[in-house]
């Protein structure tokens, strides 16, 4: 889909919630997101171009969620636009995208000194998580960010930070880290624009001596 289609779908949307001028463009974000400027009479918005091949129809849904949603309107994304964006199709042809984005990022499991696959072998036999093939896991660049990760829910990618690529860094510790992002990856999309807190705080609790963990995770002047 070109920038011109893209700009009738969301013109159309825009004028029956009073715009007199509506346009919008594919962007090559690293993250899925849509970003807007506007004015009383004018509104412009960045699509991320993971959906430059979505049908007309998801992406018209689309707008309309977005629209309500600049209205203060909190609704869920509609189950065509959640089918599509969730679809094994697309994690299979973005998250190869998402991942040359992303600066960096190692493109194996393996560290200077740890080797991440051991830790996700150790969860998996443990019952803590169950295998996921299209899960990519791999090393943040270095830096000094005191997160332990981060995850992609749409991508399914994990992205752990250097810093615990260190063989002094006891394995259990690791293995939680890891199991944070695995677990918020599990919760799946969030339709609304709601957060989640509670079931995931009721997933890191099923982790044996959870409190023990984080408490050695903040000596290290790190979190979740």
């Amino acid at each position: 889909m070109n920038n011109s289609t893209l700009t009738a779908i969301f013109a159309a949307v825009g004028r029956r919630n009073g715009y007199e001028e509506t346009t919008a463009e594919f962007a090559a974000f690293r993250d899925f997101k849509i970003k807007w400027t506007r004015s009383p009479k004018w509104i412009s918005f960045e699509v991320s171009d993971y959906l430059a091949d979505a049908p007309e129809k998801v992406l018209a849904s689309l707008a309309e969620t977005i629209f309500g949603r600049i209205r203060d309107d909190a609704s869920p994304y509609p189950d065509d636009v959640r089918g599509w964006i969730t679809s094994d199709d697309f994690v299979h042809t973005k998250q190869p995208i998402f991942i040359r984005r992303f600066r960096g990022l190692s493109r194996t499991t393996e560290g200077s000194e740890v080797d991440l696959a051991e830790s996700y072998e150790r969860l998996v036999d443990r019952g803590l998580v169950e295998r996921d093939p299209d899960l990519f896991i791999a090393w943040a660049p270095p830096n000094t960010s005191s997160r332990a990760g981060k995850a992609s829910v749409l991508m399914k990618v994990v992205v752990m930070s250097s810093r615990l690529d260190d063989r002094c860094v006891p394995k259990d510790l690791l293995d939680y880290c890891l199991y944070a992002q695995i677990a918020y990856i599990s919760m799946g999309f969030n339709p609304t624009p709601t957060r989640r807190g509670a079931e995931y705080d009721e997933l890191l609790s099923r982790y044996p001596g959870r409190r023990a963990l984080e408490d050695q995770l903040s000596r290290m002047q790190m979190s979740l």
